[in-house]
């Protein structure tokens, strides 16, 4: 059986590529090596390990469980490895990296593009990759394989450090004809179907808890979307009424001469937050990136971040 003092650490580097890649080829290409030295170190890797690791299939290489089980730590063990050699001086200009960030559209569309623009200048090495919020956004932070969430409604464990960013103030959105406008109360607003995200379809949202603790009837939901940043264009000419963040009603607003409304009853305030793992809290790029993000949504903040 193999221990630690018996292991060569540049392997796991390679072991990760072949896992991305599925193919001693284009691993090797990725590694910047010959095809043959890195059949060469797959031999290695496979008596290290004492498993194959990898089976042969017409696709590719096709991992054994035994490598899937060490794929879901090597890019945490690998990412500490690397923070032993991290050079105590943060210059941005010179900082390669990927930046793996998974937000809402709206927050995309809203808050990002400053943050993007502002880094591009001080630091065009790093590369944003931009992904949606799923179920899994949380495992994934925990295994590495993310390097932020930046939401609103989350709810993270409490072993993730995390910041609130801003509060936003829920809207309505409708056509700029629509005929409620005439006659804009709480009562007409029920009488009118509603958009609705998709992902509450079976919960009750703050909206659909109003209605029933004041007798209002069943909700109208007229069509769900899939995310917030849709609503705003399936409003046009339509009669149904939207609630969405104040940032995606002022680009309704401004992209498709929409109307905001304040809701005619009081609704809380939508709290966006950044979420990251305790091993990035220290890290220079990643409290730079966050800096800078933090900067973005101050012109929106009625109170200054707090921890």
């Amino acid at each position: 059986m193999n221990d630690i003092n018996n292991v060569d650490l540049n392997l796991l580097k390679s072991l990760k590529a072949l896992l991305a890649e599925r193919h001693v080829g284009k691993a090797a290409y990725s590694m910047n090596v010959t095809q043959s030295a890195m059949s060469h170190t797959l031999a290695r890797l496979r008596e290290t390990f004492d498993d194959p690791l990898f089976v042969r299939t017409s696709k590719g290489l096709e991992p054994t469980a035994r490598a899937i089980e060490v794929s879901g730590k090597l890019s945490f063990l690998l990412g500490e490895i690397g923070h032993l050699f991290t050079p105590k001086e943060f210059i941005p200009s010179g900082i390669q990296e990927r930046f793996r960030l998974q937000t809402h559209d709206f927050i995309s569309a809203a808050y990002l593009p400053s943050v993007f623009s502002t880094v591009r200048n001080k630091a065009p090495g790093i590369t944003f990759d931009i992904q949606m919020i799923t179920t899994s956004s949380y495992s994934q932070l925990d295994n590495g394989e993310i390097d932020l969430i930046l939401g609103a409604g989350l709810r993270a464990n409490p072993r993730f450090m995390q910041r609130r960013l801003c509060e936003e103030e829920l809207v309505c959105l409708l056509d700029k004809d629509h005929p409620i406008l005439k006659n804009w109360n709480t009562e007409s607003l029920f009488r009118y179907p509603h958009i609705k995200l998709g992902v509450l379809e079976e919960r009750d949202d703050p909206v659909s808890i109003y209605a029933k603790k004041h007798g209002l009837g069943p909700r109208k939901v007229g069509i769900y979307t899939q995310s917030l940043h849709m609503q705003p264009y399936v409003l046009i000419g339509t009669s149904f009424i939207a609630f969405v963040p104040r940032s995606v009603a002022l680009l309704g607003e401004k992209l498709f001469g929409l109307a905001i409304k304040p809701s005619p009853f009081e609704l809380p305030r939508l709290t966006i937050k950044a979420i990251w793992h305790e091993r990035n809290q220290v890290d220079p790029a990643h409290q730079w990136i966050r800096e800078k993000l933090v900067e973005s949504f101050i012109p929106k903040l009625k109170d200054p971040p707090r921890a």
